[in-house]
């Protein structure tokens, strides 16, 4: 065909040529738009109530547990500290239970989390607080002040739902390059992430899951809310223990 043009040439059959353009790049997944993971955890801690949630080291958590625990905090913030929708919160704890919990208890509020490492220098801590400018951080004499007079918030919470659009947390970066950099990320994209990687790996409630990477990288995300969607059950490990292989 010396008269046809070489972009008129098809070099697939047609077979091939549907699924490369059809088969392999059929992306479309059909969900609830309006919803967060919010959402899906009501579905979860209500059909599995005394199931377990959380193991640290020697303590374990039910999702009721979780649910009543997380309400109970996020009364606290909102009488104590006045946080709202909307807000930014500061995280700087070890690794243990209560992480998981406390951002639940953000999210509940419809603020969003930035996670602060208590071992970086004090300099970039600084800086990352400035920067951002959260409404308040939560760390462990938070926590002790929490427990305190835990018993006088209710554990039932009916706050604003955040949408989508709404902030679901903001991690900065490296700072390899010069500053850090906050990225804010949406609860629409976390949504997705979320529901992709319950289906892409197939999690459901019988399996169980290592917290392990640092809450201050991105990875960490969907090891800390995963449960939230799917309703398995987290162990988190022990502060540092994620540099030592035989632990």
């Amino acid at each position: 065909s010396p008269e046809q043009r070489i972009k008129e040439t098809n070099l697939l059959a047609s077979e091939q040529a549907r699924r490369i353009t059809a088969v392999f790049n059929k992306t479309e997944v059909d969900y609830t738009s309006a919803e967060t993971i919010l959402d899906l955890w009501a579905e979860q801690w209500s059909t599995q109530a005394e199931e377990t949630a959380i193991v640290f080291e020697d303590r374990t958590v039910t999702f009721q547990e979780m649910e009543a625990s997380s309400n109970q905090l996020a009364h606290f913030l909102q009488s104590r500290h006045g946080l709202q929708a909307g807000d930014l919160v500061g995280l700087k704890l070890e690794r243990s239970e209560w992480l998981p919990l406390s951002i639940l208890a953000i999210l509940k509020i419809g603020a969003a989390y930035v996670p602060i490492d208590a071992g970086h220098p004090e300099e970039r801590i600084a800086y990352i607080q400035k920067d951002s400018g959260f409404q308040h951080c939560i760390d462990q004499d938070e926590l002790n002040a929490f427990q305190a007079e835990k018993d006088s918030f209710s554990t039932t919470f009916d706050g604003p739902r955040p949408t989508g659009a709404d902030a679901a947390y903001a991690i900065y970066t490296s700072g390899s390059t010069g500053r850090p950099k906050g990225v804010v990320n949406g609860h629409a994209g976390l949504y997705n992430r979320l529901l992709w990687m319950k289906d892409n790996l197939q999690i459901d409630q019988k399996d169980v899951l290592l917290q392990k990477t640092p809450y201050t990288f991105d990875v960490s995300v969907w090891e800390l809310l995963m449960s939230l969607v799917a309703g398995n059950q987290l162990v988190i490990a022990k502060p540092e223990g994620h540099k030592d292989p035989a632990y």
